[in-house]
């Protein structure tokens, strides 16, 4: 789910003949998303208690609405911090506890992706250049590409860890063009490009002790 969506947490139970004796969400383990009870509550944080009326805890305001037939759970307006493990402990009138769990990952949109390198003349079979892709959000996957193709690692081409980084040591006429950076998570996709001028050097002799340099672009 992307940050201000809405999500709900269904059960599989039917609705009791009386109502439950208790009903609590909980998040994290830690603190109780709602509690729902007829004769008593509970000592720990509770996100919302449900009696007669609902009491509920700080951040949660009006982002929730609980079904107390079902134990389903509404949660509005996500945001990153809902991101966890989701607990629903049901005490029946009669008959033994039951407890289903669920994780919730809330992702934040990508934004801001851009890729960024040294100022620097880059000639071919000398230069050494770092290249990193940076972007706002929440960043499942990163993907280099050249001219709209995969880059993949070889002796010159190297990536960090996470992808953020590619090395080109040392570069080769081969990358001089459009580099591009992918960044995505499953709810959202950016694409940035940049453009690597490699150049090439050729030497001759004209005297004893002159020498012509000529750089040429590809």
């Amino acid at each position: 789910f992307s940050t201000g969506e809405s999500v709900t947490f269904t059960t599989s139970v039917k609705p009791p003949a009386k109502p439950y004796m208790a009903l609590t969400w909980s998040f994290n383990g830690t603190t109780n998303v709602i509690t729902s009870t007829i004769s008593w509550g509970f000592k720990t944080v509770n996100i919302i208690t449900s009696t007669s009326t609902d009491i509920t805890a700080d951040g949660y305001g009006n982002r929730i609405s609980l079904d107390r037939a079902t134990g389903a759970l509404e949660l509005r307006n996500l945001v990153m911090e809902d991101s966890g493990e989701y607990t629903i402990t049901i005490t029946p009138d009669a008959g033994l506890q039951k407890q289903g769990k669920t994780t919730l990952i809330v992702y934040a949109p990508i934004t801001g992706a851009i890729i960024r390198s040294p100022e620097a003349i880059l000639i071919e079979d000398k230069s050494y250049t770092n290249l990193s892709c940076e972007a706002s959000g929440t960043i499942s996957t990163r993907v280099w590409m050249k001219d709209n193709q995969p880059l993949h690692r070889s002796g010159r081409v190297t990536f960090s860890v996470d992808n953020k980084t590619l090395s080109l040591q040392p570069v080769h006429s081969s990358n001089h063009g459009t580099l591009q950076c992918r960044v995505s998570n499953p709810f959202s996709t950016v694409t940035v490009a940049h453009l690597l001028t490699v150049n090439c050097e050729y030497e001759k002799d004209l005297e004893q002790i002159r020498v012509l340099l000529i750089l040429c672009h590809y």
